[in-house]
């Protein structure tokens, strides 16, 4: 267990594929939009351009998430598990960096969507009394035991006071 504690943890590199795939799905769903709104727009007799403009913003919008904001979110991602503390930190322009002391944790839970089941990592929320906390993804085969490991820290915690 020491291996756990007092280490800064990156994301598994395999949440860049679940990002990518789930900005996939919206970039197709905006190309959607923009051919629905060109066959309405020539339908009715109106201008093209604004449908074109529409389907060039969203290849802006899918060139800027794939080659800008899923790198730098994947690189200001990390979080480190202390005796007393947990500390998560994430944000590319608006960053944030969350201390959660042992004692005010209440529970440990873990989700799994489609997206990370088939990448085998599962997020795992962190919840006290004011909010939850997310780690966006761990490796499965490790969540069980770091739930287990952060339940065990709560437990001394509490003893503790």
């Amino acid at each position: 267990m020491e291996q756990l504690e007092n280490l800064e943890k990156k994301l598994p590199k395999k949440i860049k594929t679940v990002w990518r795939q789930t900005e996939g799905i919206a970039v197709f769903v905006f190309l959607v939009c923009s051919v629905a709104a060109a066959i309405i727009l020539y339908y009715a007799g109106a201008s093209v351009w604004w449908s074109a403009i529409g389907f060039g913003f969203t290849l802006l919008y899918a060139a800027f998430i794939y080659l800008f904001i899923i790198p730098f979110r994947f690189a200001r991602w990390s979080y480190q598990i202390k005796p007393d503390e947990m500390e998560i930190q994430h944000g590319i322009i608006f960053r944030s960096r969350v201390l959660i002391p042992m004692i005010r944790i209440q529970h440990v839970e873990t989700e799994q969507g489609p997206l990370l089941r088939r990448q085998k990592l599962v997020s795992l929320s962190i919840t006290t009394a004011a909010r939850t906390h997310k780690i966006e993804a761990v490796n499965a085969s490790e969540s069980d035991e770091l739930r287990h490991h952060i339940l065990e820290l709560v437990k001394v915690a509490k003893e503790d006071v």
